[in-house]
């Protein structure tokens, strides 16, 4: 028996714990705000993928180029804090993870945070969630249970965190393994399982709002990919210029692994088509964080590098977002809820530390340069202003600038500019735009901010 069989016979769980009786005001719902497909894959740099400038020569990915000739993408968004744990709650409350405690991995978000799905849940929207979660404590792989850790999401179809791509301990609704209960086959590619849930939670809802978030494990380690997409050779491998000791096995496998992923969204995008989906559903895709592959020696994530903190960002809502817009106004994790509710015309919360970059987004409009922040616990804080990034250490616990690039003219930021005295006037002004985002949201950098409790009375 298949996974959708399974679900058929079964029954499976009623999609979404709100449900709309009046089917007129789920018409009028539909007509007004669109549908939300949101994924989100783990430790996929901006720079694997087969567009894109400065990108890695050998990977293909086509159906995300696809994507980028329909929509809109951001050719300058970073994670607000390139670590699994916080980014992700960087993503689901719009605000810092110096703001929320949630500093490192394996922290569970505290309850009084204001969270994206409940927005939406409130609008009547079917709220879901699909894959690893990793907000909520140190349980591994951890079933998130059916109250407020879910955040607003109605169903849940995942697991709280960690990395079993062939081994799945992918949970329903009701804390279920999928694996005992034959929806899941040991062996099958987790992400595969993961498509097919979404595929089959938006079959059930096509007559209804959804906001649906899918949340891939890969590209992050282990570098497997599945059958049919191990196929780099690592001596087609071609190295940034920035890379330190690279290993090219390792780097073919990961191209693997995001080639792997296109396919699974391909098979997404063509199930929106055939439900009649694809041109009232905002289909939105990033990251947490990169992945350094020896670029300057990193071997992952973590630091201000772009290769660890620049990730994709990509938006597709035919009609209301420009098809083939590149966008060059940087944008933040913090920034993905304020801009993505916008789009659907629901109300910001004024929790939000992000800024609404819808403007940037849409047809005929322009957005003014702004600047945007990143962080990483005690250790450094980055700033981002026009093509220049600014980046401050915590030297012996002195903020302390320590890096200073021209990414239009350095991409690979091979060229440090903190030490010389023509750009003096340059370094202070940065130093004074990131001095001014530590006051705005109240960060107490080099100080290490408090941290999340690791997991909360429940």
């Amino acid at each position: 028996m298949n996974r959708r069989d399974f679900l058929n016979r079964c029954g499976a769980f009623a999609a979404g714990g709100l449900v709309l009786s009046n089917r007129i005001l789920t018409a009028n719902l539909s007509a007004k705000h669109p549908n939300v497909l949101f994924i989100l894959a783990d430790q996929w740099r901006d720079c694997s993928f087969s567009h894109g400038a400065h990108n890695d020569e050998l990977v293909r990915t086509p159906n995300f180029d696809k994507l980028a000739e329909q929509g809109v993408r951001w050719s300058r968004c970073y994670s607000a804090h390139p670590l699994c744990t916080p980014n992700r709650s960087a993503i689901i409350t719009g605000r810092f993870p110096h703001e929320t405690g949630m500093i490192k991995n394996n922290l569970m978000l505290p309850p009084g945070e204001r969270c994206i799905a409940q927005v939406f849940d409130e609008a009547g929207y079917r709220t879901h969630y699909i894959g690893k979660w990793h907000m909520d404590g140190e349980h591994k792989p951890g079933f998130v249970p059916r109250n407020w850790r879910r955040r607003g999401f109605q169903t849940f179809e995942g697991f709280n965190r960690g990395h079993f791509y062939y081994e799945s301990p992918t949970f329903t609704n009701d804390g279920v393994k999928m694996s005992t209960t034959g929806q899941y086959k040991p062996g099958e590619f987790e992400p595969a399982l993961q498509t097919d849930l979404a595929i089959d939670f938006i079959r059930r809802n096509k007559d209804r709002s959804f906001f649906c978030y899918l949340s891939w494990g890969p590209p992050h380690t282990p570098y497997k990919p599945p059958s049919g997409f191990d196929i780099y050779d690592p001596q087609d491998v071609v190295f940034r210029p920035n890379v330190v000791d690279g290993n090219r096995a390792t780097l073919a496998k990961y191209f693997g692994l995001c080639t792997a992923l296109d396919h699974e969204f391909g098979r997404l995008m063509n199930a929106l088509k055939e439900l009649k989906l694809d041109d009232n559903t905002l289909v939105v895709f990033t990251s947490d964080h990169g992945d350094g592959h020896q670029s300057h020696g990193i071997p992952h994530k973590g630091r201000p590098e772009e290769e660890s903190c620049h990730i994709p960002l990509i938006m597709r809502l035919p009609g209301r977002l420009g098809a083939g817009r590149l966008v060059d106004n940087p944008a933040s994790s913090v920034d993905l809820m304020p801009t993505i509710l916008s789009i659907c015309n629901l109300q910001v919360p004024g929790t939000c530390t992000g800024k609404d970059k819808s403007r940037a987004a849409l047809v005929r409009q322009k957005m003014p340069q702004e600047s945007i922040y990143a962080e990483a616990s005690g250790n450094w804080r980055a700033v981002i202003m026009g093509p220049h990034k600014l980046v401050v250490e915590s030297i012996g616990g002195i903020q302390k600038a320590t890096k200073l690039f021209d990414l239009a003219v350095d991409p690979y930021e091979m060229d440090n500019l903190v030490e010389l005295t023509k750009h003096a006037g340059l370094r202070a002004k940065l130093l004074d735009e990131l001095n001014t985002w530590k006051l705005r949201t109240n960060d107490p950098f080099p100080t290490l901010p408090a941290a999340a409790k690791k997991m909360y009375s429940v």
